[in-house]
């Protein structure tokens, strides 16, 4: 149960973002196999992807920019099964 306590603290306490890893995997097209696996392809990034930073060139209007983005959120993040285990967000709430 401590795990999602600490992703709602991060959530309000402004720390969120600190947990990325800054990897850019969740900015490209994924799609979850019947095993639970979670494949990422590395040909269909996000077009507003840095890709040699791995940041998002338009990440304070993100949502507005762009239709594939959706806000990882603690919910998101503990239960979503389309992030790769790699994830910070993953590997920290799960």
């Amino acid at each position: 149960m401590r795990k999602p306590i600490a992703a709602l603290r991060a959530w309000f306490d402004g720390s969120w973002d600190s947990v990325c890893l800054r990897c850019g995997l969740c900015c490209y097209e994924r799609e979850v196999g019947e095993d639970g696996s979670v494949s990422v392809d590395l040909s269909d990034a996000c077009e507003f992807l840095d890709p040699e930073a791995h940041l998002c060139r338009v990440y304070e209007r993100r949502f507005e920019s762009c239709d594939r983005c959706h806000q990882l959120t603690p919910k998101v993040a503990l239960f979503s099964n389309h992030l790769p285990p790699s994830c910070g967000y993953v590997r920290k709430f799960r």
